[in-house]
């Protein structure tokens, strides 16, 4: 066995499993932020709160596998799983929004010291790495890897691929449904784990003969956006309230059962072994660590949507706070969006081409929106792991198209849609706490129209919401000198 393989063999050994994922995110809370002196305040209240979609995530991914093995029972726990999480997302939602309307401010400063939080997340971040390089990548992770094998061995992007296109292509297409940037991401890592792209471009992926990428190239990856959400997260606590409220907001995030992971004993419906959940974040952290930059926030937003498309969406409150603030910052803003936005789609353009008469732009949305969102054999609008492939008498109506046959046409897309262009007038006179709020009500009302694995990226608005709910407590308005 050589060094590496060592390495990962040893941090196996510590990476936490689901129940020691739900209670580390657990004893974190209640050691940095619980009222221990009144048990039952509105302060622990909402602390619960947080753990709310940590339940129905537990061996979630259990009740898939029964029922898909023809155990009919199971189909029951399969809906309470998703009916429930779906509930908890939708309350988290308007909890959020209701917050960033100044609602629900609670008092509270870290029950321990300074010293005590660095020593925290100095353990929290050992944890992390012990479940990013212990356990293998799943799903996303493998099929962005291997998609950007493709990619150097092809010299085209996943979405001109046959080879990674359609039913008979890994996964049935699932290494060509990614963003360009979470593809370009793993090269440089690729080739630091010792890849060789000896493949030939003719060469299909699911031969026995093709050599896959290094899964050491998707860990590091992972790593290196996790680090970078961290430093982004801390920074935003710093600047609200000092080094304390800047640890607690980072150990919160990087503990929680969220990033650690549930789903079963054995597979994860989240976390750090998905990239997919972990590098919009961190983008987005960035945007917001850099809302006193405009051009920057805006450029990485454009690298966000880049990474997973999702963040998109969230660009008229990013423009709409900049706005109602200071003209000149918004056009910046504008900018540095359109630039790097301009940048992404040239590449796109360049490196993707045309398959069977289609063009570039129909290609990518064909493997990626319409992939992801759409219903029929080879997309994944029927998949069990969701709340509209378990009740499908409301996705009849409320995920199928109004016109044509497209996803954004849906009911469900439309009303999320609305809402965040709503977002643009929304952040008006809003403080920074209260965008990130808002933010957060955003990132979960996508998951209510997401058709696959809706509510599990609880990463997507779970830091957002660490911000504004702990953030805004009267303590920081002194600390902040301080720290």
């Amino acid at each position: 066995m050589d060094e590496w393989g060592l390495l990962v063999k040893v941090l196996s050994r510590f990476a936490v499993d689901q129940a020691g994922a739900f209670w580390i995110g657990a004893l974190l809370i209640v050691m940095v932020a619980w009222d221990h002196s009144r048990l039952w305040s509105f302060r622990n209240l909402s602390l619960t709160t947080l753990m709310l979609p940590a339940i129905p995530l537990m061996d979630s991914l259990e009740w898939v596998e029964r029922f898909e093995s023809g155990q009919l029972p199971y189909k029951l726990m399969l809906e309470f799983a998703f009916g429930s999480l779906f509930v908890v997302t939708a309350l988290i939602c308007v909890w959020a929004f209701m917050m960033s309307r100044g609602r629900n401010i609670i008092d509270w400063r870290p029950n321990v010291s300074v010293n005590v939080l660095k020593s925290l997340f100095v353990l929290v971040l050992i944890v992390e790495i012990a479940v990013v390089i212990g356990k293998p990548p799943d799903d996303a992770g493998n099929y962005t890897n291997l998609g950007a094998q493709r990619w150097v061995e092809t010299g085209k992007m996943p979405y001109a691929d046959p080879l990674l296109k359609g039913p008979d292509s890994p996964a049935h297409g699932a290494a060509a449904t990614y963003g360009p940037l979470l593809y370009l991401a793993h090269i440089p890592f690729q080739f630091l784990g010792g890849a060789e792209f000896i493949n030939a471009p003719q060469l299909d992926p699911l031969d026995p003969s093709y050599a896959r990428p290094p899964i050491l190239a998707s860990q590091l990856a992972c790593l290196a956006f996790q680090l970078v959400a961290l430093w982004a997260l801390y920074g935003i606590g710093r600047r609200i309230g000092g080094k304390s409220l800047g640890l607690s907001l980072a150990i919160l995030y990087a503990g929680s059962s969220y990033v650690l992971g549930l789903g079963s004993d054995q597979y994860l419906a989240g976390g750090l072994v998905f990239i997919s959940h972990i590098a919009p974040t961190a983008m987005l952290l960035l945007a917001v660590y850099y809302l006193d930059r405009p051009f920057l926030s805006g450029a990485c937003v454009a690298g966000a949507a880049g990474v997973l498309f999702f963040p998109v969406f969230f660009y008229p409150l990013f423009f709409g706070w900049q706005y109602w603030r200071d003209r000149a910052a918004a056009l910046r803003s504008l900018a540095g969006f359109i630039l790097v936005g301009s940048l992404i789609g040239l590449m796109v353009i360049w490196f993707t081409g045309t398959l069977d008469g289609k063009g570039s732009v129909q290609l990518m949305l064909e493997s990626t929106l319409e992939h992801q969102e759409g219903f029929s054999d080879d997309q994944y609008g029927q998949s069990p792991f969701s709340f509209w492939g378990n009740f499908p008498a409301l996705a009849a109506f409320w995920q199928a198209p109004l016109i044509g046959s497209t996803s954004i046409f849906k009911p469900t897309f439309l009303i999320f849609a609305s809402y965040c262009l709503a977002a643009f007038f929304l952040a008006r006179g809003k403080t920074e706490l209260e965008f990130s709020l808002l933010l957060a009500s955003l990132a979960a009302a996508l998951q209510l129209w997401k058709t696959h694995a809706a509510g599990t990226y609880v990463e997507w608005y779970y830091p957002f919401l660490l911000i504004g709910l702990l953030g805004r407590s009267p303590y920081w308005q002194g600390a902040r000198t301080s720290g």
